[in-house]
């Protein structure tokens, strides 16, 4: 063999075999989702180095029997926004979803998802809300927290379901530590608040007080997702009850879909560098997270104003990518009457 050809081909071996790994990445993307004019939303894709696939609730869908598909506005987010996600990742497994709580804006997407994919295990804190009074449901219908029953218990029945409450680690994915902040194993209890909206009734604040709430971390970068927690039972319930260390994060969801204020001693604890709100167009400049967050000096994000939010992380540093930024565009006109 020719001698330079013999010196080409150990150059090729040598860069072959020494070219550095890709770096391992996470990414975590918040779906944007429209405005059906019932609930607001969150539905939340995570990938991992390992190839692994996790959601952290799963949009909007609410069962309409008059709708030509049988979801209202002809709307499901598993169908509609996760699963062509999903498709554009090559992923055809889900390895599991969390669902924070039993109301249709985050777990109506599991609807159409649990018939048209492989979801290897359902994660909740396991709470079941009851009350022989009627007018505590006025809040939530409790056709709606029935439906999730009966989807956790299809779970259960397959042994793919997992409860878990505050204090417990989840080994789930090598490449990620997840631990549960809230709710207590006893969980949270009405607080007898009587500032609250009428309207706001125990079937959703309490339902939205025992969201499961995670702390999410990989490598340094710690994400916190605390459900549709209210900001009285953050004040009244969570504050009193969390290891305030465990609050510290990087990435910070905006609970309850930033709606509501943040608690100066909530924002004092989580500190967040980013936080992203869940919310459509119709109220994203309104919301009131928005300035609570920007006092501490975090940068803010909501779905309504720049899409899709993708959070990508070595696990020192991380970088925020979204589809738009209508922070500046004015606000659309309100319909004629």
């Amino acid at each position: 063999m020719p001698l330079r050809i013999l010196t080409a081909l150990l150059l090729l071996t040598f860069f072959t075999t020494t070219a550095p790994a890709a770096e391992p990445t996470f990414s975590f993307t918040v779906l944007e989702i429209p405005d059906i004019q019932r609930g607001a939303g969150l539905a939340i894709v995570m990938r991992t180095p390992s190839g692994k696939t996790w959601l952290y609730d799963t949009g909007t869908a609410h069962p309409e029997k008059l709708s030509s598909d049988g979801w209202l506005a002809n709307f499901n987010a598993g169908r509609d926004l996760i699963a062509p996600h999903l498709a554009k990742l090559g992923v055809t497994s889900i390895d599991g979803i969390f669902i924070s709580h039993a109301h249709y804006d985050h777990f109506g997407g599991l609807l159409w998802l649990k018939d048209h994919f492989q979801i290897k295990r359902l994660i909740d804190c396991g709470y079941l809300f009851h009350s022989d009074a009627e007018a505590d449901y006025l809040g939530t219908n409790k056709g709606e927290l029935d439906h999730y029953t009966r989807v956790r218990e299809e779970f259960r029945a397959r042994h793919a379901y997992l409860s878990a409450t505050a204090g417990e680690t989840l080994a789930l994915d090598p490449d990620l530590k997840i631990e549960v902040i809230a709710p207590p194993k006893t969980f949270f209890t009405d607080p007898h608040i009587t500032t609250r909206p009428k309207n706001d009734t125990p079937s959703h604040f309490l339902v939205n007080a025992n969201s499961l709430a995670l702390r999410i971390q990989f490598g340094e970068i710690v994400f916190l997702l605390p459900g549709d927690i209210q900001t009285e039972d953050i004040e009244a319930s969570l504050m009193p009850f969390v290891d305030k260390s465990k609050l510290k994060c990087h990435i910070l969801v905006a609970p309850g879909h930033g709606i509501h204020p943040i608690p100066k001693e909530f924002g004092a604890a989580t500190h967040p560098e980013v936080s992203i709100a869940s919310v459509f167009p119709r109220y994203a400049r309104g919301i009131r997270s928005t300035k609570d967050l920007q006092d501490l000096g975090t940068k803010t994000y909501v779905t309504g104003l720049h899409g899709n939010v993708q959070i990508t992380t070595n696990g020192k540093t991380y970088q925020v990518t979204t589809q738009r930024d209508d922070t500046a565009k004015p606000p659309a006109p309100a319909p004629a009457k």
